[in-house]
């Protein structure tokens, strides 16, 4: 479908060349504005590359699964990002109602974790591989 150099070649390209022949010769807002863009296609890298890897959504899908059963997750929607969207919408009104401060364990916690561990693999790849953030262990 898409002729070489693809997508992921021409980003990467622009980014080296904008990190070694533009972003030092700004200072100042320039700098921070440039950071902020070098940032962006940094993200924009990840996430053609977690395309081409493993499917993320499948695997919040998968958890969102064990929470609330594979015909809730097919009903969601027609398409998997649809019905992330949905899922993602019904676990965040029910945790604002309440409904899991008794027990925020197990399938819950489980739709949590894959889901910022998911956002991290995106944006901040280096603090998920350290393994710098704490998870709530189970009473």
């Amino acid at each position: 479908m898409y002729e070489a150099p693809g997508r992921k070649a021409l980003i990467e390209t622009a980014l080296d060349s904008f990190q070694t022949e533009i972003l030092p010769e700004l200072a100042g807002d320039r700098k921070y504005l440039g950071l902020m863009i070098a940032s962006a296609l940094a993200m924009a890298v990840r996430e053609l590359e977690a395309d081409e890897d493993a499917d993320p959504v499948r695997r919040v899908l998968d958890a969102f699964a064990a929470l609330y059963g594979e015909d809730n997750v097919a009903r969601a929607g027609a398409d998997p990002e649809a019905q992330l969207d949905a899922l993602s919408r019904d676990l965040a009104r029910e945790l604002r109602e309440g409904v899991y401060d008794r027990d925020l364990t197990g399938s819950v916690q489980q739709v949590l974790t894959v889901l910022i561990e998911e956002k991290l693999k995106l944006s901040n790849p280096k603090f998920l591989a350290a393994r710098e953030y704490s998870q709530p262990t189970p009473n």
